[in-house]
């Protein structure tokens, strides 16, 4: 029976029917050529070999057999546009509630998203099929993960066990699958190409085609941004001029440690001019109470996103988001004694996402509470 004719499935039919036809699928492969490798007669094998290692373990359901016949299938274009969704709720494909996201919007393309993944033993074993995307998927372990298996393109890739601090990438091109029967605890980067392709020439050097790392290798920078954005992935609230210098400082990593081309460093006196440093502090103080991004203020200086956030430090001696925190904080106390506005009025107006969170920021930063900090001293 030729294979190409169980490769097409039509819009409309329910899972109940992919799997029903997953399982004639089977039937039929594996009494007719299961010697086949050749990517080009079909994705079967791989599909095979999927069904195979985990039905061993009791873990595959038909209606699982029947996403992976999906997923195996040649994809349009259209569709691949349509696999970002993985970015916006990728703990779905790993059978876990709906994580916290943080983005880095401030490019024209798909965001690149940030999302911390958690599971006990168990919980997780086969993960859904990922689609094929234009994307990297960047991890890095936060507690050791002992045993695991990958598959890409349907083929089993040799992997060891990660320890704390371990990073990966995988291409979601090559429809990444993994199996993952122990606890696990991680950060994922979800890298778009185009939006890569971007940030490369907003720094005027190649862009990222491919990642060179090692499954499992310890990079001490990439471990360095995940502890800095651990506490914006719990409950408070991360200023956007946060995230984005993150990614801007790890796009800057990636590119010179793993894609082989020469990064080169910008020259120049290394600190922000007087007219620059004028009118980076006008826009923030005029943008206290929305979000202003990394290229904007890069723009307004003519500099590059990643030279500008260097000069900045250099010449205030603290990141941008900080310098917007200082201020979104004197204003609020400013408010707070000249005005009997209410404090979540207050909050709103300095940029905070609620009363809650610029309480919490307040009184840290000050050691009283807004309301205590307001009384008659």
């Amino acid at each position: 029976m030729p294979m190409e004719r169980h490769t097409h499935f039509r819009a409309g039919h329910s899972r109940q029917a992919y799997a029903t036809r997953s399982c004639i699928f089977l039937s039929c492969f594996t009494r007719t050529d299961c010697r086949a490798k050749d990517p080009a007669r079909g994705a079967f094998p791989s599909v095979l070999n999927l069904f195979n290692t985990a039905s061993r373990r009791n873990r595959l359901s038909w209606r699982t057999v029947g996403d992976l016949c999906l997923t195996h299938v040649r994809r349009t274009p259209d569709e691949n546009a349509m696999n970002a969704e993985y970015a916006g709720n990728a703990a779905a494909y790993f059978h876990l509630p709906e994580a916290r996201i943080l983005r880095s919007t401030s490019l024209h393309n798909a965001d690149i998203t940030i999302t911390r993944l958690t599971a006990t033993k168990n919980t997780v074993n086969l993960t859904d099929p990922i689609p094929p995307a234009n994307a990297f998927v960047l991890s890095l372990q936060l507690q050791p993960l002992p045993r695991h298996e990958l598959w890409l393109d349907g083929k089993r890739e040799p992997v060891t066990p990660y320890g704390r601090g371990a990073i990966s990438v995988v291409d979601l091109a090559a429809r990444p699958t993994a199996f993952l029967p122990t606890a696990f605890d991680c950060i994922q980067f979800y890298l778009p190409q185009a939006t890569l392709e971007q940030l490369a020439a907003a720094e005027d050097r190649a862009p990222i085609r491919e990642l060179a790392v090692p499954h499992g290798a310890h990079d001490p920078f990439v471990e360095s941004i995940g502890k800095l954005l651990l506490p914006a992935l719990s409950e408070a609230r991360a200023p956007r001029l946060f995230v984005d210098g993150l990614v801007i400082a790890l796009h800057h990593h990636l590119a010179a440690r793993y894609t082989g081309v020469r990064v080169r460093e910008p020259h120049g006196p290394g600190r922000l001019a007087p007219w620059q440093v004028a009118r980076v502090k006008a826009m923030i103080d005029a943008h206290l109470d929305k979000s202003l991004s990394m290229p904007q203020l890069a723009a307004a200086c003519e500099l590059s996103p990643w030279y500008f956030c260097r000069a900045f430090r250099m010449t205030t001696g603290i990141a941008p988001h900080q310098w917007l925190i200082r201020r979104r904080m004197e204003k609020a106390q400013e408010m707070l004694a000249k005005t009997d506005r209410p404090i979540a009025e207050i909050a709103l107006r300095c940029g905070f996402s609620d009363q809650s969170h610029f309480t919490r920021t307040f009184s840290r930063m000050t050691g009283v509470s807004p309301g205590a900090w307001r009384q008659p001293q």
